[in-house]
């Protein structure tokens, strides 16, 4: 049942499953160079990459695919990148931005990458398995990465996900993104056009969150006063904030000796009023 007071459940386009692709992509273990592209540039997140410790793997399914990690940091763990086939649109952008190249017996380069495009069909069954038990692999340890570089960021979980934008969208994979780097405190106003459709195709909506509840918290404005509806959408925010300041430095209780501390119109820290 959906609420009746205007707010809708997030993370819900997980269950549509939509199906739409003759093609998915295909993972080589052994030609990766674990540098994350296809991750970054898919449009419906349905290219995940995790690096996580080799005892889960007892588990796994026959045909779930991983290879040893690369890095000082992620010595003696394994990487896997895994595709949502029944999510995936089968854009082939993830094929087109590979990097990485098989060679020949001679050293050459050949058409083969470290990501191909092969029938949906024959692999759905064992793809919705693999992708199931890639989904319950705990997330990757920030501690053996940098979320400011491409690899970094596409080892956090993308709190947007399996939208209803286009097959190749150019948008959404920057819209991933954000929600992968600030995603657990976005507060969003969304002017209408293809990003207000994509981003809230009601029922459903591809904003996620994570196993401790927090992601984005999305609104859309119809008409032509959607910077005024972000400005009203982060004044609350900012009040509290403001509140929680204040409460600190004229609630504090002076060390012995001391005079209390004289506040100022602006924190310290932050550029918000006081």
């Amino acid at each position: 049942m959906l609420p009746v007071d205007g707010t809708y459940p997030t993370a819900t386009t997980q269950y549509e499953k939509r199906n739409v692709a003759t093609e998915i992509p295909v993972w080589e273990p052994d030609v990766c160079i674990q540098c994350a592209q296809c991750s970054l540039v898919c449009p419906h997140a349905a290219i995940r990459v995790k690096i996580y410790d080799p005892e889960y793997l007892e588990s796994a399914p026959p045909t779930f695919k991983s290879v040893d990690a690369r890095g000082r940091a992620a010595k003696g763990l394994k990487w896997t990148v895994q595709v949502a086939p029944e999510d995936c649109t089968g854009c082939g952008a993830c094929v087109h931005t590979c990097p990485a190249r098989k060679r020949d017996e001679q050293g050459n380069r050949t058409d083969v990458r470290a990501i191909n495009m092969a029938p949906q069909i024959p692999l759905r069954e064992q793809e919705c398995e693999n992708f199931s038990f890639f989904l319950s692999l705990p997330e990757t340890d920030p501690s053996l990465f940098r979320r400011d570089t491409i690899k970094g960021s596409q080892l956090i979980r993308p709190l947007f996900e399996f939208s209803g934008a286009c097959a190749g969208c150019g948008e959404t994979p920057y819209v991933k993104l954000m929600s992968q780097l600030f995603g657990d405190r976005a507060i969003i106003a969304n002017a209408t056009g293809c990003s207000s459709i994509y981003g809230g195709n009601l029922p459903t909506t591809p904003y996620a969150r994570r196993q401790d509840g927090r992601g984005p918290t999305w609104n859309n404005s119809l008409f032509e006063d959607a910077a005024e509806l972000g400005m009203g959408n982060g004044f609350p925010p900012a009040m509290s904030r403001r509140s929680l300041i204040m409460a600190s430095v004229v609630g504090r209780t002076p060390a012995p000796g001391a005079t209390r501390p004289e506040t100022t119109p602006y924190s310290s820290s932050s550029s918000v009023p006081l």
